[in-house]
C-alpha cells in the first residue's frame, strides 16, 4: 500500500473512532433535552409546581417554548404565565441572556454532529476503497470508539455520584465565559423549573444509556473480530 493511502486509511479509522461515540452521545442528549414527558415527570418528582407557583399546564407550555427556542424555532423567550395567582413575564433578563449562551452551545454541538455523520460516511468509503480487510478495520474502529469513551464515561458517572455539584460547576466554567448561569433559586423561575436534582437525573440517564450502548457496540465488535468470520477482500 502506498504511504499516502496508508495515511488516509489511518485518518479514516481515527474519524470513525472519534465521531461515532460523539454522535451517539449527542443523540441521547437530544432525546432527553427535547422529551416533554421527561420534564413533566421530573416536575412531579421535584415539586416544581410548588417552587415556581405555576400549574402543570403552564409549566408544560413554558417548557415547550424553551425547547423550541433551543431548536432555534423561537426567536425569544418572551412568555407570560400565572405565577402564584399573578400573570407575569416568566423569565428575567439574566435568564434570557443565559439561555442565549445555552442555545448557541446546543446549535454548535448539533452542527458538529451533522459534520460527524458526513465525516463517518467519507471514512467508511475510504476504508472500503483502501483497506485489504475493510470489515476488520471497521470493527476495530468500533471497538476502540467504545473502549476509551466507555472508560471516560464510567469515571465521569462515578464522579457525578460522589459530588455532582462540583463537576457541574466545572462544566459551566469550561463552556461559559460568564457567570449568567449562577441563578437565584429564590427569585428566578428557570432554576426553579430545572433545579440541581433535574440535572443529576438527566446526566445520570444520558451517561447510563451511553455506557450501555457503547458496551454493546464494543462487545459486538470484539465478538466479530474473534469469530474468524470476517473474510479479507
Amino acid at each position: 500500500m502506498k504511504k499516502e493511502n496508508r495515511t488516509v486509511l489511518q485518518i479514516s479509522r481515527l474519524l470513525l473512532t472519534v465521531f461515532l461515540p460523539f454522535i451517539l452521545l449527542m443523540t441521547i442528549l437530544q432525546f432527553y433535552t427535547f422529551n416533554i414527558d421527561f420534564y413533566l415527570s421530573t416536575y412531579e418528582k421535584n415539586n416544581v409546581q410548588e417552587s415556581t407557583g405555576m400549574g402543570m399546564r403552564d409549566l408544560e407550555r413554558v417548557t415547550i417554548k424553551l425547547m423550541d427556542y433551543l431548536k432555534d424555532r423561537e426567536e425569544n423567550l418572551d412568555i407570560q404565565a400565572t405565577i402564584r395567582g399573578e400573570m407575569r413575564e416568566i423569565f428575567g433578563d439574566r435568564e434570557k441572556l443565559h439561555m442565549i449562551d445555552v442555545k448557541q452551545l446546543f446549535l454548535k454541538a448539533f452542527a458538529l454532529r451533522k459534520l460527524g455523520f458526513l465525516l463517518i460516511a467519507i471514512a467508511l468509503m475510504a476504508i472500503y476503497r483502501l483497506s485489504n480487510d475493510p470489515l476488520r478495520d471497521i470493527y476495530k474502529s468500533v471497538l476502540w470508539s467504545g473502549l476509551v469513551p466507555l472508560i471516560f464515561a464510567l469515571i465521569l458517572l462515578i464522579l457525578m455520584q460522589i459530588d455532582f455539584n462540583k463537576y457541574f460547576t466545572h462544566f459551566h466554567e469550561i463552556f461559559f465565559d460568564n457567570d449568567l448561569w449562577l441563578l437565584d433559586p429564590e427569585k428566578e423561575v428557570l432554576i426553579q423549573m430545572v433545579p440541581l436534582e433535574f440535572f443529576i437525573e438527566i446526566s445520570t440517564k444520558i451517561f447510563s444509556w451511553f455506557l450501555g450502548i457503547q458496551l454493546v457496540l464494543s462487545a459486538a465488535a470484539y465478538k466479530m473480530l474473534r469469530s474468524g468470520k470476517i473474510k479479507s477482500y
